[in-house]
């Protein structure tokens, strides 16, 4: 335990930045093989009791349990009184993570009121074991993408660096699998050159915005594949593909804003019709619409599925999402 944090709270309200902090902690714990055990904190019973027996009963197998609980902002008072309590004599074998989501009002990070008065919030923050970012913006972005190309081991073409940083969105997700497309662009050479900024997905881009509102139709299953496959019969493989999944990370962070009061970008007609599908999805669904994106795309590098396959995969699960059903989550 002496190189890691008796727990952690990470507050950001974008998961792809918690999910890289997550990762870089647990590389820097000193111990290797964590399983990742993940629970929701706005789920009807967000800490269930396989959580509180990991958290406090020693584990008979050697193997260490990071437990991360998502949305952690939305426990109650009760909860964390219990929690107060219970993170006191964790073993080194646990590792409590607290991720607090909530979007952050004039730069401050959303500490919820039943967690700052509580003594384990308290230590957390005298002992540096909490982390805050109020997400990225066009000056984070900056150093957002030199750290990117450095543990990539890549360099700039003059002039590229800064036109990538104009281009890219500002949801860490999207961001994140833009630049995925940019080391493929640099090859052997290892250097972004200018022209590769021009394969960063528009995010206004018509046919994705097509498909979203097809999708929200019930029975237009037929006319999503038929507008799919022709695209699909259009464009290169590989970039239609992940231009669909960067939009559909972009358009997961705007239908967060719209479910939870926030403010997104986008024309008032446009953001009138989405406001019903977004508080249709909920939690849940959004949290879906990332799991599916990033599914496609691990599915695809790793060579699990092929493009044909990584496609209807895809689009089952999207098709699937935007009916009124509930959808498990991961993290």
């Amino acid at each position: 335990m002496a190189n890691r944090p008796r727990y952690l709270f990470l507050i950001c309200p974008d998961p792809q930045l918690i999910k890289g902090q997550i990762d870089e902690r647990l590389k820097q714990s000193g111990q290797d093989g964590w399983a990742l055990k993940p629970f929701w904190g706005d789920d009807d019973e967000p800490l269930p009791p396989t959580f509180w027996t990991d958290l406090t009963i020693k584990s008979l197998f050697p193997q260490p349990k990071a437990l991360i609980v998502r949305r952690a902002h939305a426990l109650k008072a009760d909860q964390w009184d219990k929690l107060d309590a219970s993170v006191r004599g964790v073993g080194d074998d646990v590792y409590p993570i607290f991720c607090l989501e909530g979007e952050w009002k004039a730069k401050k990070a959303p500490i919820p009121p039943a967690l700052s008065r509580r003594n384990l919030y308290k230590k957390a923050r005298d002992a540096g074991w909490v982390w805050e970012s109020a997400g990225l913006d066009q000056r984070s972005l900056t150093d957002f993408v030199k750290a990117w190309a450095a543990k990539a081991g890549l360099t700039f073409e003059p002039g590229a660096g800064q036109a990538l940083t104009m281009a890219l969105p500002t949801d860490a997700v999207a961001a994140r699998l833009e630049l995925d497309k940019m080391e493929l662009a640099a090859g052997d050479d290892r250097i972004v050159r200018k022209e590769h900024v021009s394969l960063v997905a528009p995010t206004g881009e018509m046919p994705f915005f097509d498909l979203m509102d097809a999708l929200g139709r019930p029975g237009a299953e037929a006319s999503v594949w038929k507008r799919v496959l022709d695209d699909h019969d259009k464009s290169a493989k590989d970039q239609m593909l992940f231009n669909l999944i960067g939009f559909l990370a972009s358009q997961a962070r705007m239908y967060w804003l719209l479910a939870h009061g926030g403010k997104a970008a986008g024309s008032p007609f446009m953001l009138q019709k989405k406001a019903p599908v977004a508080k249709r999805l909920g939690a849940r669904g959004i949290a879906r619409m990332i799991d599916l994106a990033m599914e496609a795309e691990l599915s695809l590098k790793t060579g699990e599925r092929k493009y044909e396959e990584a496609l209807d995969m895809l689009m089952a699960g999207l098709i699937d999402l935007f009916q009124p059903k509930t959808q498990a989550r991961r993290y």
